[in-house]
C-alpha cells in the first residue's frame, strides 16, 4: 500500500471553531455525537484492515487497556498494529488507533516511549480533534447522509479514509494531545521520561532521516519543554 500515509504533512485548511459549529449543529446530545463517531470510525478502520495485515503484539494489547482504564470517557478504544514500513501512529473517530509494526520498532519496543504514543493518540479522540478533522473535510450534507446510511460505502470509505489521513492536526491540537497523553502515561505508570527520551533521539537524526509521523508535528524542543511542565504539574518535585 505504497502511499497510503503519504501528505499527512497537509494542513485541513478548515478553522476549529467552523468545525465545532458543523458538528454541534450536526449532532444532538452527547450520547448521538459518540455514536456517530464510532459509526463513522468503524467504516474507515475497516477500510484500513483490508488494505494492511495486522500483526499481534501482546504487550501492545496490555499498553492499550491499561490506558483506557484511566480514562474516563464514553469512548470505547481499540488499538491495532498494522504492518508497514511507515514510522506512524493515528486514531480515528471514535477510539479506533492505529500503530504501525515501523513505529513500534523505532521506539525499540520501549513501553513507557509507546506507552506516550498511545495515548497521545488516545487524546486526539477524548479531546475531540479526531471527529473535528472528520468534519472539517467534509460537507454537512455528506455526514448527515453517512450518519443516516449508516455506513460508508465502497469508493467513498476509502476516499474519505484516505483524505482524513493526509490532512494534519493544528499545533494546538497536538499540544493538548501531548499534555492529555503525559498525564495519563503518568496516571497508569509509565514514565514520563520515555517520552522525553524518544524526543532527544529524534533531535540527533538528520532531517531528512525524521519519520514522517514526528517531522509533521511541533518542534522537538517545543514539546519536550511542555511535556516537562506537564509531568511536574503531576508530580511535583
Amino acid at each position: 500500500m505504497g502511499g497510503f500515509f503519504e501528505g499527512l504533512g497537509k494542513k485541513a485548511g478548515e478553522a476549529y471553531n467552523k468545525s465545532r459549529w458543523l458538528y454541534d449543529s450536526l449532532l444532538g446530545s452527547e450520547e448521538d455525537r459518540i455514536v456517530s463517531e464510532y459509526k463513522l470510525g468503524h467504516q474507515m478502520a475497516k477500510e484500513i484492515t483490508v488494505e494492511r495485515e495486522w500483526v499481534e503484539i501482546d504487550f501492545i494489547t496490555v499498553l492499550h487497556k491499561r490506558l483506557a482504564a484511566w480514562i474516563k470517557s464514553p469512548h470505547r478504544f481499540n488499538c491495532t498494529v498494522i504492518r508497514s514500513g511507515e514510522v506512524n501512529a493515528f486514531a480515528l473517530p471514535g477510539g479506533y488507533i492505529f500503530l504501525t509494526d515501523a513505529i513500534v520498532n523505532f521506539c525499540e519496543r520501549n513501553e513507557d516511549e509507546l506507552a506516550f504514543i498511545i495515548a497521545h493518540e488516545m487524546g486526539h479522540v477524548v479531546k475531540g480533534h479526531a471527529f473535528d478533522r472528520m468534519i472539517a473535510e467534509h460537507s454537512i450534507q455528506v455526514i448527515s447522509k453517512w450518519l443516516r446510511d449508516g455506513r460508508l460505502l465502497g469508493a467513498t470509505a476509502k476516499q474519505a479514509t484516505l483524505k482524513f489521513l493526509k490532512t494534519q492536526y493544528s499545533r494546538d491540537n497536538e499540544y493538548e494531545a501531548d499534555d492529555f497523553g503525559i498525564r495519563l502515561t503518568l496516571a497508569a505508570g509509565y514514565d514520563s521520561k520515555g517520552a522525553v527520551r524518544m524526543f532527544e533521539r529524534l533531535k540527533t537524526l538528520g532531517q531528512s532521516d525524521i519519520p514522517e509521523y514526528f517531522s509533521t508535528h511541533p518542534s522537538f524542543n517545543s514539546r519536550i519543554a511542555q511535556i516537562k511542565k506537564a509531568a511536574l504539574r503531576v508530580r511535583p518535585r
